[in-house]
């Protein structure tokens, strides 16, 4: 898998045409984005962390009557009126907190990615969604099926579906994810034969620093330095190229990075004049996620600081931070104070 991913990793920068998808899908971004303000409410609720956002409704919610198993499921592009009926669906899950009713319409309308639902005598019963991040890697979301109709593969109908039209679209590779406690997601990625990429470690902290801390900058002109530098750490390869906005990993390449810089979400620690740690963050609402995190642990040190300042600074709840299950930067969190709140798997399935 290392060997494979190394090889999809060389093959995502060596492609030009990246900047122009990136931009294309900014749409997409932006929805991305609010999906992930509902969901960062959902989490701090009594509810808890929702088991999946790529496979997140496959357990029914109660035991439901199964139906005719010779009823043929039809899968197909959605249209407007699926929407009355996609949203009845999602009505009642996480007491009616899920982000789909927020992204359905900009899905809809974005017509560089697929939007599908899927039919059983004419009514619609499930959803999907997908995303071309660069055009080598698709993502996969959204998964939804009316849970009387659970069990009979209609997710792994739509997803599927989804991986022909990535495939089409000749990406090499699609991605998605799902919580670690989703045993229901995770035997269906098992049975449609999608391996596991990496598994990320979520820690969150509320404690603020009074302080700010020396030695940290929010930079906004990016450096082929610092690129450089970004790409040859350990770091890099543990998260498999990628950064998170929290649900959603993205591709993380250079024209993906110079936007997060443009943007002022690079926060950059230096020793001697020299990059040492930097980390990607988002500030969204109540929480900020740091979805990538790279540098010598006593200069991620500062960047964390950094990060638990702001959160005071700006009346921020929540410091999350995302990270490689192995890395060693766990430990050093959950003794400065941050609890581990969830695991989340990625995966990715060659598309050949």
């Amino acid at each position: 898998m290392e060997n494979f991913t190394k090889r999809t990793v060389t093959a995502t920068f060596d492609r030009t045409s990246h900047e122009a998808t990136f931009n294309k899908n900014s749409e997409c971004v932006k929805a991305s984005l609010r999906r992930t303000r509902t969901i960062e409410k959902i989490q701090t609720s009594k509810l808890g962390t929702p088991s999946s956002l790529a496979l997140d409704q496959l357990t029914p919610i109660r035991k439901s009557p199964r139906k005719s198993k010779t009823a043929q499921v039809k899968i197909r592009k959605a249209v407007p009126a699926d929407k009355a009926p996609i949203l009845e669906i999602s009505k009642n899950l996480w007491s009616g907190h899920d982000y789909l009713p927020l992204v359905w319409d900009d899905w809809l309308a974005d017509t560089d990615n697929r939007l599908i639902v899927a039919t059983v005598n004419g009514k619609t019963l499930g959803v999907a969604h997908a995303i071309l991040q660069t055009p080598d890697v698709a993502w996969l979301e959204g998964v939804r099926v009316h849970e009387q109709y659970r069990g009979h593969g209609i997710a792994g109908k739509l997803n599927k579906a989804l991986v022909e039209w990535a495939r089409k679209r000749h990406a090499r590779v699609a991605r998605l994810c799902t919580g670690s406690s989703n045993q229901a997601s995770r035997k269906h990625l098992e049975r449609i034969h999608f391996p596991v990429l990496q598994t990320f470690q979520r820690l969150d902290s509320t404690r603020g620093l009074r302080a700010k801390p020396a030695g940290v900058n929010a930079t906004r002109r990016s450096s082929k330095s610092l690129w450089n530098w970004l790409r040859t750490r350990s770091e890099f390869a543990e998260n498999r190229a990628m950064y998170s906005d929290g649900w959603t990993w993205h591709p993380l390449t250079p024209q993906a990075f110079k936007k997060n810089v443009a943007q002022g979400r690079v926060l950059v620690a230096s020793k001697n004049r020299q990059p040492s740690a930097c980390c990607i963050l988002l500030d969204e609402d109540e929480v900020i996620t740091a979805g990538f995190v790279a540098g010598e642990p006593r200069d991620v040190g500062k960047l964390i600081r950094m990060l638990r300042y702001q959160i005071r600074r700006k009346g921020r709840e929540t410091l999350r931070v995302l990270l490689p299950l192995k890395s060693p930067m766990i430990q050093a969190l959950k003794h400065s104070g941050f609890e581990k709140t969830a695991k989340i798997i990625v995966y990715e399935k060659f598309l050949g």
